[in-house]
């Protein structure tokens, strides 16, 4: 029996769009690509989810990567136009007001920067006072979809792997929470979520 939903953030309940956070700094489109490409997008931002590094080192190592011409409005963008790239989705706050209105505890498990998520959580998350608990992988220094961060969401609240059903919109995330014994659903779009939902309740 289904008694908690698990949601992954980005691509789930809320839009992470860095180039749209680029553009509205009125970037051109060719600076756009090529910031994104090197900070947001590169290999180094895993990193700066899992938190075990200073940010600071790893913007260093980004901003190196950066053509020079626009290493200063990349510095910009890292420094502050960043939170301008995390919107909620218009659904989110109805679904999760919906679950907790039909019995459902609701947590949360992402891959997420602490530094950020503090700002989004408190400003850009809709939903939060629906949330019941949270495992964010800036906190833990761990990586979906590394086992241990999903085994730390279930020792942390006590919840036992069967009766959770968790959206990410990442195959390889969702490998790993059937992994550790999670009922797991890849997130596609809201209307086929909510039907998949329903099918597993």
């Amino acid at each position: 029996m289904i008694k908690n939903v698990i949601f992954d953030l980005g691509g789930v309940l809320v839009d992470w769009d860095p180039e749209g956070a680029l553009r509205r700094m009125g970037l051109p489109e060719e600076e756009v690509k090529e910031i994104a490409k090197n900070t947001t997008f590169s290999p180094e931002w895993n990193e700066v989810d899992r938190s075990a590094i200073a940010k600071e080192k790893l913007f260093a190592t980004m901003l190196a990567n950066v053509p020079e011409k626009y290493r200063e409005d990349a510095a910009r963008f890292l420094n502050a136009g960043v939170f301008d790239g995390i919107h909620s989705f218009s659904y989110s706050a109805n679904w999760l007001k919906s679950l907790k209105e039909r019995g459902f505890s609701v947590f949360l498990l992402t891959n997420y920067s602490d530094w950020m998520f503090d700002y989004h959580f408190k400003n850009e998350f809709s939903f939060a006072k629906y949330v019941d608990g949270m495992v964010v992988s800036g906190r833990e220094k761990l990586l979906k979809p590394e086992s241990a961060i999903y085994e730390c969401l279930l020792k942390k609240y006590g919840l036992k792997a069967e009766e959770c059903v968790f959206f990410d919109d990442r195959a390889e995330n969702v490998e790993g929470a059937k992994k550790c014994g999670l009922n797991a659903i890849v997130f596609t779009d809201f209307e086929t979520a909510q039907a998949k939902l329903n099918s597993c309740l």
